[in-house]
């Protein structure tokens, strides 16, 4: 059963192209439960279309997203941290509902965000200790 957004067809359409190229740019985007429903399974479709970067992949991207900036991170930034076996690409998680209208709220998301690393720090082993600046007392000694 389609699920209905809006009575116009292309509204919807536009509707979940504008979210999933929200969702590329931003990787985790809040919404409606019922416009989730409805982007999960595009996303997920979308991503594994896409997955092996061929000219078919470019031009499914172009004809997809709204932004070239979103093009240019899927086939950079994303689907290089993901394995070629994985399906799910996306996944959606409830919120609580929104506090002026009650709307139950989820936030969609992609599966591995960018994982930052820790800076290592190096240990120079030619550098001169660093020395420790001293502490004066309050008590004056009888030599002052």
């Amino acid at each position: 059963m389609q699920r209905v957004l809006r009575s116009q067809a292309d509204f919807a359409k536009t509707l979940i192209r504008n979210q999933l190229t929200s969702l590329v740019i931003y990787e985790a985007i809040t919404t409606t439960g019922a416009k989730a429903a409805a982007l999960l399974p595009v996303a997920n479709r979308f991503f594994n279309q896409v997955k092996d970067a061929d000219l078919s992949a470019y031009k499914l991207a172009h004809r997809t997203l709204l932004s070239k900036t979103a093009i240019r991170k899927v086939f950079e930034e994303i689907l290089p941290r993901y394995a070629k076996e994985e399906t799910t690409f996306v996944s959606g998680h409830r919120l609580t509902p929104r506090r002026s209208d009650s709307s139950p709220q989820t936030l969609v998301r992609l599966i591995k965000l960018l994982e930052i690393e820790p800076e290592k720090k190096t240990v120079d082993n030619n550098s001169q200790p660093k020395l420790e600046p001293k502490l004066e007392t309050g008590k004056k000694t009888n030599n002052e």
